[in-house]
């Protein structure tokens, strides 16, 4: 599986998405793929009405899209990289998956939100619309935290979804040397058809040994590739076992599938990927299948 080509970082000029830019322009560079800026002017209601263009509200936006933009080319013409410039109106979210389209991108770079209070840190709607409707993987980069591939994280459960990932790290694991631990947690779901201990030994045991089955498949892959590649099969709530595995082991980047292996339990994200997003600090790429 090849890494990026054209790689689209989204600007609404807030500190995490400038953190998100600066770390697109180092990938950009390392990898050398080609960079694409864009900001979205929200083009609603309020400002196609005929008050708005008489207070000139629509100049002012679009000055301060300009603004940005001027921003993050200086950035790019510090690290040595040419960088397209885009300014687009209308819904954030669909202007972004059309620039998908329009540039051939195949990976996009969003900051984890630029909010305050407390929303503070939680994945802003347009981030949650644009990683579930995307085609393509999505890196989310919380507020001054660096993109390292040195240590990266896979929870996989057996999904396309997780096997996409997974691919996509030892991809990433080739290029940049990284080290990497591939997690699967086992979720026993208790309902009314276990009713006695024995039962639900037998239920936790089939799914450790299928967990444990496509661990080790997994690892046989990374160590063909000759990939520093380590294993874990855990037992709790995902998204606290994949955020607890991350702090005791370093880790430095999450790579995981936008859904798991009971499909969309939320309409555009599914819900452990954006616990893991909202509740961890560290930068997650989600990959798309």
């Amino acid at each position: 599986m090849e890494l990026y080509r054209r790689i689209l970082a989204c600007l609404d000029g807030s500190k995490e998405s400038f953190n998100a830019y600066e770390n697109a322009l180092k990938l950009a560079k390392s990898i050398n793929a080609s960079l694409t800026a864009l900001t979205v002017i929200p083009l609603g209601v309020e400002l196609s009405s005929a008050l708005s263009l008489f207070l000139g509200i629509r100049d002012l936006y679009r000055k301060n899209a300009e603004k940005i933009l001027k921003e993050a080319k200086d950035l790019a013409t510090e690290e040595g990289l040419k960088v397209k410039l885009l300014i687009e109106e209308g819904e954030p979210f669909q202007r972004i998956v059309d620039i998908v389209y329009a540039e051939d991108i195949d990976l996009i770079f969003m900051g984890k939100s630029g909010k305050s209070g407390l929303a503070k840190g939680i994945l802003g709607s347009t981030a949650i619309r644009t990683i579930g409707v995307s085609p393509i993987d999505v890196m989310i980069l919380p507020k001054e935290v660096p993109l390292r591939f040195n240590r990266i994280l896979v929870p996989v459960d057996g999904s396309a979804y997780s096997e996409k990932a997974a691919l996509k790290a030892l991809a990433l694991a080739k290029h940049f040397q990284s080290k990497v631990l591939i997690l699967s947690v086992v979720e026993l779901i208790l309902t009314d058809l276990y009713e006695v201990p024995g039962d639900l030994y037998k239920v936790l045991e089939s799914l450790k040994f299928s967990a444990e089955e496509n661990v080790r498949k997994l690892k046989a892959q990374f160590k063909m590739e000759n990939i520093d590649c380590d294993v874990l099969v855990t037992e709790g709530a995902p998204p606290d076992k994949i955020l607890e595995i991350a702090e005791k082991e370093e880790i430095t980047l999450v790579v995981m599938g936008s859904h798991g292996k009971r499909g969309f339990k939320r309409l555009l994200l599914g819900s452990v990927t954006e616990r893991v997003i909202n509740f961890g600090n560290l930068p997650v790429l989600v990959v798309k299948s």
